[in-house]
C-alpha cells in the first residue's frame, strides 16, 4: 500500500521497456514480477499480457495483469480482467476482484454498475471487519452521491493548459505567484522533445519548473535555475509562504518508486536569490515514513503553520494531513488534523487559502466522483467544518489533486489524469495541469475597436476592418531547424515565448550603440512589441470572437492566410517555415475555447456553419531587400525591427456566405491526418532505444478506427488504441525504436490501416545505426621483452 499511494503522492508513473526481448515463459514471468516490484507497471503488464496470450486460464497471471493495469490507471483494461477472473474463479481464490471491478467502474463514471458491484462484495463479506468491507459499504452511498453531484454542476470552466506547461510526462502541483509566474513540478526528460528523448538511457528527475506571464499567456516553462533544484534528487511539491520569502518542498531520493525516501526541505529568499535548502527537523521528517506535500498558512496569531502529508503512526487512515506551528523559526511537534478531515482512506495535496481561511485537499474516501476528489473545509489547526466536495467539473471520476487558488482572485489550478491529458502510454496514465475559472470572474479581453455589433452584416464588416490581420514570430519559429510543414504548437503559446525575448532584442539591437542611438534602438524594439506583436494578438482575439458569432449564425466562412519569412535560409526552407507558422494559427483555432471551432471545421455544426482555412505560403520571395540575409550579422538579420517585421503571417481574406451547405451522404466519412509522415533519426549508436510519438487527428465526419499498425523492421515496436476516434478528436501512436540487432542504414515504414477514406497511411523511419566505439586496452611496456623471448645460448 505504501508504494501504491506513493505514486499518487508524487504524481508520476515510470515507464520502462527493459528486457522487452524476453522469449521464454519463465523469463517473461520473472521480468514481469521484477517490474511490478519496482512499480514499473507498464512493463509488468507487457510481460503478463504476453503470457496470457498463450494461456489465459492462469488466473494468478490474470490477476497480476489486472493489478498492473489498475496501478497504471488503465481502468477499462483492469475492469475487463477483474470481471474475467470473477467469472472463472469457481473456488473463490480471488475475493477482491469484485471490489476492484467496482473501483474501476466508478473511475469510469459508471456509478450504477459500480454500486451494484460494491453491494455484491459487501453482501458476501459484511461479517468481516476490515478496510475493504468498510470501504464497500461506504462506496454504495458514495455512488449515489456521485449521481446527484453530476446533476448539479458548479459555475466553473476547466481548461487544459497547453504544451508550454504540460508535457507527455507528469506535470503537477501548480501555484501562481501574483500575476507574473507559475511554479509547478514535472517529471520529464531533459531533452526538448519526445522524439529526441530516451527515457531508457538517462536518469529522469522531477524538478520544479517556472513559467512567466506574457500578453499571450504563459511562456515555455523551464526548470527553475535556483538552488531549489539539483541533479541528484527529485524536487517537487513546492509551497511558498504568503510573503514569498520561504519555500518548503519535497526532496526524494532513489531511482525506483518502491524505494523512494520522502523528506521536506526549506529555503529562504535572501539578497535576491534562494539560499541553500535545509532539511526540516526530525519531528517533521520522521524517519522511516513519507513526509511530503506541504502548504504554508498564517493563523489568527500571525504565526506560520505548516500543513503536510504523512503516513506516520498515530494517524486515522493510511496517509493523513498533519500540521506544525512554526514559532521563531522552529517547527513544533506535528498534530493530526482529526477525523473531520482525515479518513480511513488517504488524504493528500493540501492547499490553504489564507484569504478565506479554507483548506483544500484531495481524498479517496469522502463522498466523491471516483479516484481522488478535491474537498474544502473552513477552519485551522484541528478545528474544521465538515469536508465539502468542490463539485463537477472541478472534480471528475479520475484523480483530481493539487487544487490551488490564485493570490489575486478566486481562480486557480488543479492537477488531473482525466481524458484530454497528454500521455505516452495510456490516455489516463499521466497527470497534467488544468486551470479553472469561475464564470463570474471571466477576465476582460483587450479591446481593439468598438465591440458594439448589431447583426450578422455588422459582424462581417467589423471583421473585414481588421484585415489584413498580421501576426509575428521569432526567428525560425515554430520548430527551428526542420523541414516539417506542420507543427503541434499553438500560435498563442509560440507568442508567449516571443514576448519573453523582448529584453534580448533590445540588448542585441542596441549593441555597440551609445547615447541617443542606443535609446532610439531600444525604443524601436519596445514600439515593435507593443504596436505590432501585442496589437496583432489583441486583434486576433477580437477576430476569433466575431468569427465564432458569424459561424453560430450559420455562415460558411472562408479564410486565406499568407505566410512570410525574413531572407535567412533557402526559399524552400522558408516556404516550409511559412507553412509551419500558418499551421500554428490553425492549431490556435482548433484548440480555442476547448475546441469551439471543431464542429465548424469538421462541418458537423447543427447551425450549418462551416469554416474553411486556405494557406498561401510564399517564404522569403517577397521579403524586403533592406533586411540582411547574412546569418553572421544577427543584429540586422534576426534582432532588427526590419527583420522582425518580415517574420509574419497575415489573414488576408475573409469571405462569409450565410447559405447553409448541404452535406451529401457520400461526403460523410472518416479521415486521418498525421502530424508528420517521416522521421530521420540520423546516426544512432547500436544498442540505443528511444520512444517517439506520432499524433493524428480524425479530420473527417465519421468515427475513425485503426485496425492495425505494422512495421517492416523488427527494430520497431508500436503501441496504439483501437478505440473509435470521434470527428475532430486527436490520438497518438507510440513507437519504440530498438537498435540492439541492427547496423547500417535503416529505411523502414510503419503502415497504419484504418477505415479512413484515403486508405493506408505510411510513416517512414530513417536511421544510420553505427557500432559503438571500441575501447582499446593500453599495451603494457616491457623493456626486457626482446631479451626475455630469446632462447638462452648453449
Amino acid at each position: 500500500m505504501k508504494r501504491i499511494v506513493a505514486i499518487i503522492l508524487f504524481s508520476f508513473i515510470f515507464f520502462g521497456f527493459s528486457k522487452l526481448n524476453a522469449q521464454s515463459t519463465a523469463e517473461n514471468l520473472r521480468f514481469g514480477d521484477e517490474a511490478f516490484a519496482d512499480a514499473d507497471y507498464y512493463s509488468a503488464a507487457y510481460y503478463y499480457k504476453t503470457l496470457l496470450d498463450i494461456d489465459s486460464s492462469n488466473l494468478i497471471l490474470a490477476n497480476k495483469y489486472a493489478e498492473s493495469n489498475r496501478l497504471m490507471f488503465n481502468y477499462p483494461e483492469a475492469e475487463k480482467w477483474y470481471e474475467y477472473i470473477s467469472r472463472k474463479d469457481s473456488k473463490n481464490e480471488f475475493p477482491l476482484v469484485i471490489f476492484r471491478a467496482a473501483e474501476m467502474l466508478k473511475a469510469q463514471g459508471k456509478y450504477k454498475l459500480a454500486s451494484e458491484k460494491y453491494s455484491n462484495y459487501y453482501d458476501s463479506h459484511k461479517s468481516e471487519e476490515n478496510y475493504f468491507t468498510q470501504k464497500s459499504k461506504h462506496e454504495i452511498e458514495s455512488c449515489e452521491f456521485a449521481i446527484q453531484l453530476m446533476k448539479d454542476t458548479v459555475p466553473a470552466n476547466v481548461e487544459h493548459l497547453n504544451t508550454n506547461i504540460n508535457s507527455v510526462y507528469s506535470d503537477f502541483g501548480a501555484v501562481q505567484l501574483g500575476d507574473t509566474a507559475l511554479m509547478f513540478s514535472s517529471l520529464r526528460s531533459n531533452n526538448k522533445t519526445v522524439e529526441e528523448s530516451s527515457m531508457l538511457q538517462e536518469k529522469i528527475l522531477s524538478k520544479i519548473f517556472k513559467s512567466k506571464s506574457t500578453a499571450a499567456g504563459w511562456n515555455m516553462a523551464k526548470p527553475d535555475n535556483s538552488k531549489l533544484n539539483n541533479e541528484i534528487t527529485h524536487n517537487a511539491n513546492v509551497a511558498f509562504s504568503p510573503d514569498h520569502k520561504t519555500a518548503i518542498y519535497s526532496r526524494c531520493e532513489g531511482e525506483k518508486i518502491s524505494k523512494l525516501t520522502f523528506y521536506l526541505y526549506k529555503s529562504e529568499f535572501k539578497d535576491g536569490k534562494w539560499q541553500n535548502p535545509e532539511k526540516l527537523n526530525s519531528k517533521i521528517n520522521l524517519a522511516g515514513y513519507i513526509n511530503t506535500q506541504p502548504t504554508i498558512a498564517v493563523n489568527d496569531k500571525k504565526e506560520k503553520v505548516l500543513y503536510f502529508v504523512s503516513n506516520r503512526p498515530g494517524g486515522i487512515g493510511n496517509f493523513d494531513i498533519w500540521f506544525s506551528v512554526i514559532k521563531n523559526g522552529t517547527f513544533n511537534e506535528p498534530v493530526n488534523l482529526g477525523s473531520t478531515i482525515n479518513s480511513p482512506g488517504n488524504e493528500n495535496t493540501p492547499f490553504y487559502w489564507d484569504a478565506k481561511g479554507t483548506l483544500f485537499f484531495s481524498s479517496d474516501w469522502h463522498n466523491g466522483l471516483g479516484g481522488y476528489d478535491v474537498f474544502k473545509s473552513i477552519g485551522s489547526l484541528n478545528e474544521w467544518t465538515p469536508a465539502e466536495n468542490v463539485g463537477f467539473p472541478l472534480n471528475s471520476s479520475y484523480n483530481d489533486l493539487y487544487y490551488s487558488v490564485n493570490e489575486n482572485d478566486s481562480d486557480g489550478y488543479i492537477t488531473s489524469n482525466r481524458p484530454g491529458s497528454y500521455f505516452i502510454k495510456g490516455e489516463t496514465c499521466c497527470n497534467d495541469i488544468y486551470s479553472y475559472e469561475w464564470t463570474g470572474n471571466k477576465k476582460t479581453k483587450p479591446k481593439v475597436i468598438d465591440l458594439v455589433i448589431k447583426d450578422t452584416i455588422d459582424i462581417k464588416e467589423k471583421i473585414k476592418e481588421l484585415l489584413p490581420l498580421t501576426l509575428y514570430f521569432h526567428n525560425d519559429e515554430p520548430d527551428p531547424a526542420t523541414l516539417d510543414t506542420t507543427t503541434k504548437k499553438n500560435y498563442k503559446s509560440t507568442l508567449a515565448d516571443y514576448f519573453t525575448l523582448k529584453d534580448k532584442y533590445r540588448k542585441e539591437y542596441s549593441k555597440g550603440l551609445k547615447n541617443k542611438a542606443k535609446t532610439k534602438a531600444e525604443n524601436d524594439i519596445d514600439d515593435f512589441f507593443k504596436d505590432f506583436v501585442e496589437a496583432g494578438f489583441n486583434n486576433l482575439q477580437m477576430f476569433t470572437e466575431w468569427l465564432a458569432k458569424d459561424l453560430e449564425n450559420g455562415s460558411v466562412v472562408r479564410i486565406t492566410v499568407k505566410g512570410y519569412c525574413s531572407p535567412l535560409h533557402t526559399t524552400d526552407y522558408n516556404n516550409n517555415l511559412a507553412k509551419r507558422r500558418i499551421s500554428s494559427l490553425k492549431n490556435f483555432f482548433l484548440e480555442y475555447e476547448n475546441g469551439l471551432f471543431l464542429k465548424y471545421i469538421n462541418n458537423t455544426s447543427k447551425t450549418g456553419g462551416k469554416l474553411e482555412i486556405y494557406e498561401d505560403a510564399i517564404g522569403k520571395t517577397q521579403a524586403s531587400t533592406l533586411v540582411s540575409d547574412n546569418p553572421n550579422d544577427e543584429r540586422n538579420s534576426v534582432y532588427s525591427r526590419a527583420a522582425a517585421l518580415e517574420r509574419r503571417i497575415q489573414i488576408i481574406f475573409y469571405d462569409s456566405d450565410s447559405k447553409k451547405p448541404i452535406v451529401k451522404k457520400e461526403e460523410i466519412f472518416p479521415e486521418m491526418l498525421l502530424d508528420k509522415d517521416s522521421l530521420n533519426l540520423g546516426k544512432i549508436t547500436k544498442g540505443q532505444k528511444s520512444v517517439h510519438v506520432f499524433t493524428f487527428q480524425n479530420t473527417g465526419k465519421e468515427n475513425l478506427k485503426i485496425s492495425s499498425v505494422d512495421a517492416n523492421c523488427q527494430c520497431i515496436t508500436t503501441d496504439w488504441s483501437d478505440k473509435e476516434l470521434l470527428p475532430g478528436a486527436k490520438n497518438q501512436i507510440n513507437v519504440l525504436f530498438d537498435t540492439k540487432d541492427d547496423v547500417g542504414n535503416i529505411n523502414s515504414e510503419i503502415i497504419i490501416k484504418s477505415n479512413a477514406k484515403s486508405g493506408d497511411k505510411k510513416i517512414k523511419i530513417l536511421a544510420n545505426i553505427i557500432e559503438p566505439p571500441k575501447i582499446e586496452t593500453p599495451k603494457k611496456t616491457n623493456n626486457n621483452k626482446t631479451n626475455n623471448n630469446k632462447k638462452p645460448k648453449k
